[in-house]
């Protein structure tokens, strides 16, 4: 049987992508060994130290309002990033909060790229996180967080039930952030507060209004969707960093952030090792240097 050219050539590069597949597939499993091999008593006080990344196995806990996520023949979900909670919490939350299977490689930066999944050269951008499974390549993943999260949501049904819904959960996605920027002013650390509509008081207003039309918190069969998530996410930060604060800026948002944070798979994730410690200058736990064997799930 005769060939064309353009057929030779898709077909060269067809074997190139699976033999590139199972090399990346190869980089995983020797991050997974490394992380197997690594002493549990090695301390761990943040980023840019360990010499394995971490491994965490994460259990489906299936929720009937969601998705199942992963299609007929898809690989598992494989999501990377570091050690930290950063742009790898929303993530996190929202595979908690949908009840996602799951493995996390979370990276401290101390160990070399070849026991790390060659993140730097696999990332599309060069940075995490970094994910894989559901229908993306081990080879070829994505990257970018706010990217990765709106593929979670529709994979996972977090999106909203229609296109309008999931414009108004996109709206408030980018307002949470919008939030986030105003956390030194929310927290008391800032030297003064902006004023006007792109104050912290008036975002928090228009993010009340943005929520009386989404799912409520408190019902723990009701699908939350991505930009919820985001919000908890901004909201528990603060919290965080200066009790009370949340309160004082609206009462209805820490409302929604307790009721949000005491949803059974959320809040069981809030207790679990994999939710890293908060980190200060330079990256390190503020709580201290870390044992690995704390991180077991």
């Amino acid at each position: 049987i005769s060939t064309t050219p353009t057929t030779t050539k898709k077909m060269k590069r067809a074997r190139e992508e699976d033999e590139d597949e199972a090399v990346a597939e190869a980089e995983i499993a020797a991050a997974l060994e490394a992380a197997k091999a690594a002493p549990d008593d090695e301390e761990l006080s943040g980023l840019g130290c360990g010499t394995a990344m971490l491994v965490f196995q994460v259990a489906a806990k299936p929720a009937m309002q969601y998705k199942e996520g992963r299609k007929p023949a898809e690989k598992p979900l494989v999501l990377l990033y570091l050690s930290i909670r950063g742009l790898g919490e929303t993530p996190r939350l929202m595979l908690a909060e949908c009840g996602a299977a799951y493995t996390h490689l979370a990276s401290p930066m101390g160990e070399e790229q070849a026991l790390s999944c060659e993140w730097r050269q696999r990332s599309p951008n060069g940075l995490t996180p970094v994910l894989s499974g559901l229908g993306v390549p081990r080879a070829n993943p994505l990257s970018q967080s706010s990217a990765i999260v709106r593929f979670l949501a529709h994979r996972y049904g977090m999106a909203g039930s229609t296109e309008l819904e999931g414009l108004r959960a996109d709206v408030l996605f980018e307002t949470a952030k919008d939030l986030k920027g105003k956390m030194a002013e929310i927290t008391g650390s800032a030297d003064c507060v902006t004023q006007g509509a792109k104050g912290p008081a008036s975002i928090a207003l228009k993010i009340c209004a943005m929520l009386d039309g989404m799912a409520d918190p408190a019902d723990a069969d009701a699908a939350l969707n991505y930009a919820q998530i985001e919000l908890l996410n901004v909201l528990t930060e603060c919290h965080e960093a200066a009790a009370g604060c949340v309160k004082t800026l609206s009462p209805a948002l820490d409302a929604f952030r307790a009721a949000a944070a005491a949803r059974p798979r959320i809040a069981e994730y809030l207790a679990s090792p994999l939710r890293f410690p908060a980190v200060g200058p330079g990256y390190k736990y503020v709580s201290g240097p870390v044992k690995r064997s704390t991180f077991a799930l």
